[in-house]
């Protein structure tokens, strides 16, 4: 079950100039939103919308892909329901 954060930010990408949408869970088990498009101005968008929901983005810029150039952007939400390994000190 996606988070309500993930949900609010899909609601909101979803209307917006994308070319791909991905979910999919991180290597700790945090779930991760992945979005490309090709708008500098909806990257920014989506971006600040993320951020005012307190959830870390990362944004990239690619030159080449399977959808051309564009920015990529990954949204992170942590899942607690996942058991985490503690991590050595």
């Amino acid at each position: 079950m996606l988070l309500q954060e993930m949900k609010s930010v899909i609601k909101y990408v979803i209307e917006l100039d994308i070319d791909y949408l991905e979910t999919f869970l991180g290597y700790e088990g945090d779930k991760i939103l992945k979005i490309t498009t090709k708008s500098q101005d909806t990257a920014h968008m989506i971006g600040s919308y993320a951020e005012n929901l307190g959830l870390y983005c990362k944004t990239e810029y690619q030159t080449e892909g399977k959808y051309g150039p564009g920015y990529i952007l990954f949204i992170g939400v942590e899942d607690h329901s996942v058991f985490k390994l503690q991590k050595d000190k």
